[in-house]
């Protein structure tokens, strides 16, 4: 029962995983116009996750470390073999009676472990191309509240211009954060707080800003380095931006993750999945990156480098966690 729990758990984890994934690697580049969906699939991934790491730390207590019958075993196995783990050796001797079998209906045999890897490796180039969208997202409350009120793009021209603060770099100014009045083409005006420009605004200048014209109360969305029309297309889909993300996802997993997990053997790659301590380290990773892009999932984060930096890190925390489980496994 305990072993069907494990399995169960783990297979429903990466159908909720799968879906966060392919999900949130075809959402638009700019804010995220979806709500419950992704959200709810990943506390339903991470759930899972965590069921099947209990379910794995009672099936591992209950064979090797019994209250009832396990403590004169585990004697027995410490005096005899004083130099072994008692754990490893019981997790070997299983992988070795189960790949005596190497029916494709064995979940020990070769077929499935690699079929289990290979699921992973086909998802992990989309998991960094989702990571990746969600760190070049620049959002704000701003942008949130327009997108959801209907956003629009217009060539504005600068009524006034207050508090600007100039952006340097290396000692040279690359642009000029400011507070922008705008005069908007049909009429009226809508005003830009952190706009930021390539040179000090002025009276007359032209901006392209994104605003709602049922509430321009809301205000306006002004960065020459972002094209405002990232923010129009609420379509799901990948797109060419999408790309070179998932492109270098690829490359790094073929070189580095599927080179290390060909190369490890399938008992290897069985007894790690088994192991409480190794799924445990991989399910602190994998939520610790899942609760990274959760605010971005709900639309409720503000594009800071710090977030964005984490969410770089994030790719690379999941193919360093696959990269060491598989060494772990050839140094074993």
């Amino acid at each position: 029962m305990l072993t069907w729990s494990v399995r169960a758990s783990a297979a429903l984890a990466y159908a909720a995983m799968a879906v966060v994934v392919l999900w949130t690697a075809g959402l638009p580049g700019g804010a995220a116009p979806y709500g419950g969906g992704p959200v709810t699939a990943v506390w339903v991934a991470g759930g899972l996750l965590w069921l099947r790491v209990v379910a794995l730390w009672v099936w591992w207590s209950d064979e090797e470390y019994s209250w009832v019958s396990g403590l004169a075993a585990r004697r027995r196995t410490v005096s005899l073999l004083k130099a072994v783990r008692p754990g490893r050796l019981r997790a070997r001797d299983r992988s070795r009676r189960k790949y005596r079998s190497r029916s494709p209906f064995d979940f020990g045999s070769r077929w499935w472990v690699y079929v289990r890897q290979s699921a992973v490796w086909l998802l992990l180039p989309f998991a960094c191309a989702a990571l990746a969208g969600f760190a070049q997202a620049n959002e704000s409350e701003t942008v949130r509240s327009v997108v959801r009120a209907g956003a629009a793009v217009s060539v504005a021209t600068v009524v006034e211009a207050h508090d600007v603060v100039e952006n340097t770099s290396e000692g040279s100014t690359i642009g000029y954060f400011s507070k922008l009045t705008l005069a908007l083409p049909g009429g009226g005006t809508v005003r830009a707080e952190g706009a930021y420009t390539p040179r000090e605004p002025e009276p007359d200048d032209k901006v392209e800003v994104l605003w709602a014209p049922s509430a321009p109360e809301l205000g306006g969305r002004v960065h020459y380095e972002i094209k405002m029309s990232r923010y129009l297309d609420r379509e799901w889909g990948l797109t060419r931006a999408d790309l070179p993300a998932l492109a270098i996802g690829m490359v790094l997993v073929l070189a580095f993750v599927v080179t290390l997990g060909c190369a490890a053997e399938e008992d290897g790659l069985d007894d790690v999945a088994w192991r409480p301590v190794a799924q445990t380290v991989h399910a602190v990773v994998v939520s610790g990156v899942l609760l990274a892009a959760l605010p971005y999932l709900a639309g409720t984060a503000t594009g800071r480098e710090g977030a964005t930096a984490l969410l770089y890190l994030g790719s690379l925390a999941l193919l360093f966690l696959y990269i060491g489980m598989y060494l772990r496994t050839l140094l074993d």
